[in-house]
C-alpha cells in the first residue's frame, strides 16, 4: 500500500487529459509500506480510511480504482505490451488513488488505513 503526494498546478484538481499529461499526472512523491500478502483478500471490498491530523477526511473501497486495484495494473501491462515493453522486477506501480485528493501542508500528518492490509503514515514538512 502507498500514499501518493500530489503537486498539481491546477486549482481544485480540475483539468483535461492533456493537462494531466503536461503536469506529469500531478505526481510529486509517494511513500510505500512493506509488502503485504493479499492472497485470499478481495481487494475490491477492502475499506480505506484516510485521516489528516487524526480526523477522518475520506473513506473508500478498493473498487474505486477501476473496479479493482489490479485492473489499473493490468491495463498498464497490456498498454506496455503493445510497444513491446513490460514491467521489470523492482518497479513500483501505483494503481490510482482510491479517495479524492486531500490538501496538506507543513506540519500535517496523514494516515491511510486499509482493512486487512495495515496502515501507513506520512508527516509533511
Amino acid at each position: 500500500m502507498g500514499i501518493e503526494v500530489l503537486d498539481s498546478r491546477f486549482l481544485d484538481y480540475r483539468f483535461t487529459t492533456a493537462d494531466v499529461v503536461a503536469d506529469n499526472t500531478s505526481a510529486a512523491r509517494f511513500v510505500v509500506g512493506a509488502p503485504v500478502p493479499v492472497e485470499g483478500i478481495d481487494l475490491r471490498l477492502v475499506g480505506v480510511v484516510f485521516e489528516k491530523n487524526g480526523q477522518v477526511v475520506a473513506t473508500a473501497a478498493g473498487a474505486a480504482s477501476l473496479g479493482h486495484p489490479a485492473a489499473a495494473v493490468a491495463w498498464l501491462v497490456r498498454r506496455l505490451a503493445t510497444d513491446g515493453e513490460g514491467l521489470t522486477a523492482g518497479q513500483v506501480v501505483l494503481s490510482g488513488g482510491l479517495t479524492a485528493a486531500v490538501p496538506v501542508g507543513p506540519g500535517d500528518v496523514v494516515t491511510a488505513t486499509i482493512d486487512r492490509l495495515g496502515s501507513l503514515e506520512l508527516g509533511c514538512r
